[in-house]
């Protein structure tokens, strides 16, 4: 993987926080390949393909709220024998709803990117660390060991 695909990539994930706060949902769309796969949890709608699933998905989801705000954190990058590119970042998501309660969550997103033209998003997995304030249930969450006895 070259220093501009590393950049490339990562702009990719900065821009789908970007796009989804801003409810751009056209443009976060194209981030994704015609035939993505995105799974959002067992209860929070599964696994969804392709764009037009995935735009409705995001336009329903974020019309509930008056306001996001998702921070990109750390990012993983490992390049497959395929030329593919897994992905492991965190990021940490505010949301306002209309009557101004606010909840927060931390995430992991589980990538694989693609090369179509540019740097697309192939399937992403959404894990969930923690949350503040929201939704607890329907969340695929995020393994943890359990730590040895004392």
């Amino acid at each position: 993987m070259t220093p501009e695909d590393h950049v490339g990539i990562t702009d990719v994930l900065a821009l789908y926080c970007e796009r989804i706060d801003e409810y751009d949902m056209e443009a976060v769309v194209d981030l994704f390949t015609p035939d993505a796969v995105m799974d959002f949890g067992p209860g929070r709608g599964g696994a969804l393909r392709g764009r037009e699933a995935l735009r409705a998905r995001f336009a329903g989801g974020q019309a509930g709220f008056r306001r996001t705000h998702h921070h990109l954190g750390q990012v993983r990058l490992t390049e497959a024998a395929d030329g593919r590119v897994h992905a492991v970042s965190s990021c940490s998501a505010g949301h306002e709803m209309h009557d101004g309660t606010q909840w927060r969550v931390g995430l992991r997103y589980v990538d694989v990117l693609v090369r179509d033209g540019s740097w697309r998003i192939a399937e992403r997995r959404i894990e969930a660390a923690l949350v503040e304030g929201g939704p607890r249930d329907g969340w695929t969450w995020i393994g943890r060991k359990d730590p040895e006895p004392a």
